[in-house]
């Protein structure tokens, strides 16, 4: 078993890890050790390590118990894309995103997202993680009872009006209308905790109560989700 070293990097979630040998296939006591502390810990760091695309994606699925598909990542959109100011299709080049959950307007959204700085310009803009599952843990007995079994409807895109006319705000244009209306309080389909499932980037409103009170809603269960003790900031460096 390889020795990893662990150390949180928040009381709530996350975790830094560092000594994997990243090798295919990983030996069974430390992929356990690691679908452990991803359960637990939900956003896992590594450090001081240096992979290709082949281990990326096959720790990716083995860390969530998955084989890695056979076809390619470059033709599956949601497997693979790159956040680039200089690469070809690049995409958010520039500008900063609204919270998100990736694919959150589809009713097969990604069960592990997998970020790597392949370079790493410095100064480099941060990216910021919340629990769901800690907010959801600790939303007020009020706004629990307002949500109630009440779902949420999801869309691509809302930061154009949720930028508060911040012009560093980037926001995106989709060919198609892909939406999904999901319970708020959100079962995690592997661990089985209940998350609190909006973001601030495509949330769009919750079914059934009037456009004000749904916006009121939104923004209570936003600022509870968003506050500063529920957010890690992960600064990207080399290594």
């Amino acid at each position: 078993m390889t020795n990893l070293v662990v150390r949180d990097l928040a009381p709530a979630f996350g975790a830094e890890i560092s000594g994997l040998d990243p090798k295919i296939p990983l030996d069974g006591e430390t992929l356990g050790e690691l679908r452990r502390l991803f359960d637990e810990r939900a956003l896992l760091v590594f450090r001081d390590i240096e992979v290709d695309q082949a281990f990326q994606n096959y720790l990716s699925y083995a860390i969530i118990g998955r084989e890695v598909p056979k076809q390619s990542p470059s033709v599956d959109p949601k497997r693979e894309s790159f956040i680039s100011n200089r690469t070809k299709n690049g995409i958010s080049p520039s500008g900063r995103l609204l919270f998100h959950t990736d694919m959150m307007w589809c009713g097969d959204a990604c069960e592990l997202l997998s970020l790597y700085g392949v370079e790493v310009g410095q100064p480099a803009a941060p990216t910021m993680f919340v629990s769901a599952a800690k907010a959801w843990e600790t939303l007020p007995a009020d706004l629990r009872e307002r949500v109630g079994t009440r779902e949420a409807k999801h869309i691509h895109d809302l930061s154009y009006e949720r930028s508060g006319g911040d012009p560093t705000v980037q926001f995106a244009k989709f060919d198609d209308d892909d939406c999904v209306a999901m319970p708020i309080a959100h079962r995690h389909p592997r661990t089985g905790e209940t998350i609190l499932y909006v973001c601030q980037q495509m949330t769009s409103d919750i079914v059934g109560l009037p456009k004000d009170e749904s916006d009121e809603l939104l923004e209570a269960l936003f600022e509870h989700l968003y506050a500063p003790e529920n957010v890690v900031v992960h600064d990207w460096r080399r290594g």
